[in-house]
């Protein structure tokens, strides 16, 4: 009895052994993947906010597929939050292929203000920053890939505003003639609420008599939405036979700024700037209201690229 007992006892060793082994061959440890590319694109762009889809190619160099368990991700510009990066839906890793991760980033549109005043007071420059965590699921195992790029985002919106427009010579009114030498328009203060553009004009008064500025009117438009519009009390003089710089500060609305962006974004980032001054001169005791001048101008850019590590995905696709 003894005998047969432990012959029963090292067959089942046996038995448990080769389990064992088959098992060992059959799930051998799984290997970590690698993140080879991350490119982005827009998706459904509303008035309340912005979504941008997130491709995230993901290389599997295991025989089996490898589901994606939840995705931890942030967006910063100039360090502050734009939105946070969810998964469409359950995303499984292919075994031995590279497979595309869908993911999506929502951005509230009233945070857009926020940036807007950190880009401007930061010289029209900010830093895109992408912090993101994949935890991919191995198994009995739990594998996290911590991604972080960061990029930069350059604009020069007023470039355009620096010189007289084509073919405009002068202001007349009646038997006065205003000639503009130069201009230049730069931004001022930047607030919360209000960004300043300030426009300097060089003015060659050629009459004998001193003109006063006393106001003026203006309009300031990107895609069609109106940033900043009304009017402006001043108190400039332009002394007679020479040439005075006068400033004219025109203030956009911070609060438009949202508004501006789904446009921005819905037109391929691109805007096209106009800038409307009519001032207000006062001859001689009388209030003259001089033909508007306008000046027009657009700028790009390229959000969706500074998000975008794509060159080992080029080159693997």
């Amino acid at each position: 009895m003894k005998k047969s007992r432990w012959v029963a006892i090292g067959m089942l060793i046996v038995v448990i052994a080769a389990i064992a082994a088959l098992f060992a061959i059959e799930r051998p440890e799984l290997g970590a993947p690698t993140v080879i590319g991350i490119t982005q694109e827009l998706g459904k762009i509303t008035e309340s906010e912005s979504v941008i889809q997130t491709n995230v190619a993901v290389k599997n160099p295991n025989p089996v597929s490898i589901g994606l368990e939840s995705v931890e991700a942030e967006v910063f510009m100039n360090d502050k939050k734009m939105g946070e990066m969810s998964s469409v839906s359950r995303t499984e890793v292919k075994a031995n292929q590279v497979s595309i991760l869908k993911l999506s980033t929502k951005i509230d549109n009233q945070k857009i203000r926020d940036w807007w005043v950190s880009h401007i007071k930061n010289g029209e420059m900010t830093e895109v920053r992408v912090q993101m965590n994949l935890v991919l699921d191995l198994g009995l195992t739990k594998h996290e890939y911590p991604i972080e790029f960061k990029n930069s985002l350059t604009t020069d919106i007023l470039s355009d505003f620096n010189s007289i427009p084509g073919g405009f010579e002068g202001v007349y009114l009646g038997p006065v003639h205003l000639k503009l030498n130069s201009m230049n328009s730069r931004f001022g203060d930047v607030t919360e609420d209000k960004t300043e553009i300030i426009t300097s004009i060089v003015v060659d008064n050629g009459e004998p008599i001193s003109i006063s500025l006393s106001e003026y009117y203006y309009e300031i438009m990107m895609n069609d939405v109106t940033i900043g519009a009304g009017r402006v009390r001043a108190n400039d003089t332009l002394a007679p036979n020479s040439a005075t710089t006068i400033s004219l500060i025109t203030p956009l609305q911070n609060d438009k700024i949202g508004e501006w962006w789904v446009s921005h974004l819905t037109n391929g980032e691109r805007t096209v700037v106009k800038l409307k001054i009519q001032p207000v001169v006062e001859i001689t005791g009388k209030k003259h209201e001089c033909p508007p001048i306008e000046w027009g101008g657009e700028f790009k850019t390229s959000i969706l690229s500074a998000l975008t590590e794509e060159t080992i995905f080029n080159n693997f696709l």
